[in-house]
């Protein structure tokens, strides 16, 4: 079985074990009948499994509604999900309905208030809405990257929606615990943007490879994606390195590493020289810099400047005319 085409939008693509045994479950759940509950980390793509599932199941030809719980008010949720049957709204189907023969998604179903829980558990025990019998057929699937369980013990969530939706369940693995799929993953999305954006046929650098590899990605696949992007727009010429992938975070770029990089082309050369004075000139440059920055970030504002620095007034101005500084 191919899982690349079988499993598409791409991004849930992979050739790690715990990813191949993800693809099994994702098979034998989708024959089941019943709620079931996607968990996973923030960025782990958690939609784009509901959405495999469901092409999966006996609901495939059916319509895929998401309903992300988190962007919808507390006191809209339910009018939104079950529809309106008051008001100029009257009549107004909401999204289970629209669901109707398909499968509904609820994302991040912990992001919800004790009403709504007991709707949809009233709903999943096929009991009627809103007083009618507008019971759509269709397979629910919700996602949540909390710990459900902590949430029940702490009064947050209905225990017993929660032990519905939890008998059959479905694991999403951080990409930091699926090492061999990063680079796999890597270089698909450099490929599909490079193509995008029309840059150019772009490849890793070895320093880049290494930093994907041993970066832990917190912020998953849809960081991996993100960084990825960005580098291949930003970046000069056909190889992307490791300082185009920290171009928006360079909290993860050590001020050692940031002098490697810069002096790298030019170290060998100087320490050839009787005296180059490599101290002398970074440590200027580095304080002319950090003066500008500062002075830009306060509007010209020399007392203000002084003060964020530490210094004396008069050793600032006195560095601004050393170094010709312009305000």
């Amino acid at each position: 079985m191919d899982s690349d085409k079988l499993f598409q939008p791409p991004q849930i693509m992979g050739k790690s074990g715990k990813m191949l045994r993800l693809f099994r479950e994702i098979k034998k759940i989708s024959s089941k009948d019943g709620a079931i509950l996607i968990t996973g980390e923030t960025g782990t793509y958690k939609e784009l499994v509901a959405r495999a599932i469901h092409r999966k199941s006996s609901c495939m030809n059916g319509p895929f509604v998401a309903v992300n719980l988190s962007s919808i008010p507390d006191e809209l949720k339910i009018t939104e999900v079950f529809g309106y049957n008051e008001g100029p709204a009257s009549g107004k189907p909401g999204r289970i309905e629209s669901a109707h023969n398909g499968t509904v998604y609820f994302a991040e179903i912990a992001d919800s208030d004790s009403n709504f829980q007991e709707r949809i558990l009233e709903f999943l025990k096929m009991t009627s809405s809103n007083g009618n019998d507008r019971i759509s057929d269709v397979k629910v699937i919700c996602s949540t990257c909390k710990n459900l369980k902590d949430n029940v013990l702490n009064g947050d969530f209905n225990k017993e929606l929660f032990e519905i939706i939890r008998s059959t369940d479905i694991k999403i693995p951080p990409l930091r615990e699926r090492k061999e799929d990063i680079l796999y993953l890597g270089n698909y999305f450099l490929g599909e943007a490079s193509a995008k954006f029309e840059t150019g046929a772009k490849e890793f650098s070895r320093d880049a490879r290494d930093f994907l590899m041993k970066y832990d990605w917190p912020g998953n696949i849809r960081e991996l994606e993100n960084t990825i992007k960005k580098a291949t727009i930003l970046s000069n010429g056909a190889v992307i390195s490791k300082k185009d992938l920290l171009i928006d975070d360079m909290t993860c770029f050590s001020m050692k590493e940031f002098l490697e990089e810069k002096l790298k082309k030019y170290l060998k050369e100087m320490t050839k020289l009787d005296n180059c004075r490599l101290y002398e000139t970074v440590m200027s440059e580095v304080e002319k810099s950090l003066i500008t920055i500062v002075l830009k970030e306060t509007d010209g504002n020399q007392l203000k400047t002084a003060k964020t620095l530490g210094i004396n007034r008069n050793t600032l101005r006195s560095k601004i005319k050393e170094y010709k500084i312009r305000m």
